[in-house]
């Protein structure tokens, strides 16, 4: 009695298996959610893909997303298009869960949907059945978790300057317990931000230490990336020491002109940090420009150049949308700082693009060994979003592979893959392994480019020819199919 066929068999084609061993010619044969085989296959299949001058490569991992929202109201085609087949949502302190009245009520009022993407029902309040709420959408792409400083502080403080009382501390490293406890895979805070911007470091670390008990890692979008980047670094790396749990640092960057070059003396000081014992890493989008809610502006000691911002997202004023603050304040006979009122006057959620890193420092950051690659694309519902959230896979192969020689096409590929599937715990992903999950994404290195850009962000890349989840094919040759393929993934699970 012959073999049951494979349900799918890539054959022919050159495949990195994402731990950055050189690449090999292989067949890869897939069966149910699993690859089956790796090597040379015989036998038949429900469908072959032929991947003859193609790599196959384990479908990427973004580890910095912002689709809290988008995940369960969106074909998440913005990332499923460039190869990613699993999001790590909940960054920077952000998010939609827990939902406790506060934040409930900014949620119902859409507070969060310019910048987490559109709006579901929140039928939720703990952080678990936020997960189950996600879990049962049926997400385009796998979705990790992790529990946001900003939001559990809110559940217990709402936006109030202070520190916690002892019995508050206590509320919220409970909530922090039960998303833990839920699988989440971490902490987050984004300490630029209402309300993150008013927590001491010592309540940090109080509440990272909820996440340690679970094995979790904290990931922060540091205190400054500019002027004060190493006095922010030392302090997350206080945390990450005093709490004993990994530490990642988000989108790293040295913002501003006069303190372009300084990723040199940050990378150095991880590297001792690393050296010492303390287990940290780092990711980057591979652009030099950043985006952010415009309000952030107004908590910045030193305005930017009004031609360096350009705004990409307004509700209801599309008139600003595309146009920098010196183009907004022409138009409006004032000046750039009462034109970020006017903006914000219209929606309170607005988001901007900021010109504001160097090449060189993107450069040094992204070629490092302990970084990977994040998008931190916003998933704006209008506008035009930072076309890192269409292109940032992409632009990597593109850019720094391909066209610059930075990376070598497997390391670039651990980056996106087994670095930080290790990083977040991910069992069984990252990896072309015989019984691993069956994440894959097929792509022609000589024609990979990301498309998106500052004018039009909403177009998707070329070259990704095929992007399977938990083995099915979910996209193909520049079209998403009608499936919806991902899971929840729960930290260990």
């Amino acid at each position: 009695m012959s073999e049951e066929p494979f349900d799918l068999l890539i054959r022919g084609g050159s495949v990195i298996d994402g731990t950055g061993s050189p690449a090999v010619a292989a067949d890869v044969a897939v069966r149910g959610d699993r690859i089956a085989a790796v090597g040379r296959v015989d036998g038949g299949a429900l469908r072959t893909i032929d991947a003859s001058g193609l790599v196959v490569a384990p479908g990427f991992i973004d580890v910095h997303a912002h689709d809290d929202a988008a995940v369960m109201t969106t074909p998440m085609d913005f990332k499923l298009m460039q190869g990613v087949t699993t999001d790590i949502v909940g960054n920077c302190g952000a998010g939609i869960a827990p939902a406790d009245e506060p934040v409930r009520r900014a949620l119902e009022a859409g507070f969060e949907a310019t910048v987490l993407g559109p709006a579901p029902e929140v039928t939720w309040r703990t952080f678990g059945e936020y997960m189950l709420a996600v879990e049962e959408s049926r997400p385009a792409v796998n979705v990790g978790f992790l529990v946001p400083h900003g939001v559990v502080r809110t559940c217990v403080l709402t936006r109030e300057r202070r520190a916690p009382q002892p019995a508050e501390l206590a509320a919220m490293r409970e909530r922090v317990a039960e998303g833990m406890a839920a699988g989440a895979l971490g902490l987050s805070t984004g300490l630029i931000y209402e309300p993150g911007r008013y927590a001491e470091t010592e309540e940090v670390i109080e509440l990272a230490k909820a996440a340690a008990e679970y094995g979790g890692v904290y990931v922060t979008h540091m205190r400054n990336e500019s002027a004060q980047l190493m006095e922010a670094l030392a302090e997350a790396v206080r945390i990450g020491r005093e709490a004993a749990l990994p530490l990642q640092v988000s989108h790293h960057k040295a913002s501003d002109p006069a303190n372009w070059g300084k990723t040199r003396e940050s990378i150095s000081y991880i590297e001792e940090q690393r050296a010492a014992g303390l287990d940290i890493t780092f990711d980057v989008y591979p652009y030099t420009a950043g985006s952010t809610i415009l309000a952030a502006m107004t908590h910045v000691q030193e305005e930017p150049d009004p031609e360096m911002v350009m705004v990409a997202s307004v509700k209801g004023g599309p008139e600003f949308e595309g146009k920098t603050l010196g183009q907004i304040a022409v138009a409006l006979g004032t000046r750039p700082a009462e034109a970020v009122q006017r903006v914000l006057a219209r929606d309170g959620g607005a988001v901007a693009i900021f010109f504001m890193m160097d090449e060189a420092d993107v450069e040094r950051v992204i070629r490092h060994p302990l970084c990977m690659i994040g998008s931190d694309g916003i998933p704006s519902p209008g506008g035009k979003p930072h076309p890192r959230l269409y292109g940032t896979f992409p632009r990597v192969l593109a850019r720094y592979v391909r066209e610059k020689r930075l990376l070598t096409l497997e390391e670039a590929v651990r980056k996106m893959t087994s670095l930080p599937a290790g990083r977040f715990q991910l069992r069984q992903r990252g990896q072309i392994q015989a019984g691993w999950f069956a994440d894959l994404v097929v792509f022609d290195p000589e024609t990979v480019e990301d498309r998106a850009t500052y004018e039009e962000p909403r177009q998707y890349p070329s070259g990704i020819e095929y992007v399977i989840v938990n083995g099915t094919v979910a996209a193909e040759r520049g079209r998403q199919q009608a499936v919806r393929a991902g899971r929840v993934l729960r930290r260990d699970q």
